[in-house]
């Protein structure tokens, strides 16, 4: 599931510390959200991190790139 899911985008669903869950295309997948305590409905984009071995939410900077 990690290598489908890098470099997809998705938005936060819930967010049980530390974990998120982001849905992406129709699938909730838990990870680790960057930064922590993202909202529910943060636009992100999924990466897979090889050091931990997890899938990571990175928010994206929708607000700067619209500036």
């Amino acid at each position: 599931m990690a290598a489908w899911a890098d470099g997809r985008a998705g938005r936060t669903v819930t967010w049980p510390a530390p974990d998120t869950y982001v849905l992406v295309d129709g699938v909730l997948l838990r990870m680790v959200p960057e930064p922590a305590g993202l909202p529910p409905g943060t636009a992100v984009t999924v990466r897979h991190d090889p050091e931990r071995r997890r899938l990571v939410a990175r928010a994206d900077d929708t607000e700067g790139a619209a500036a």
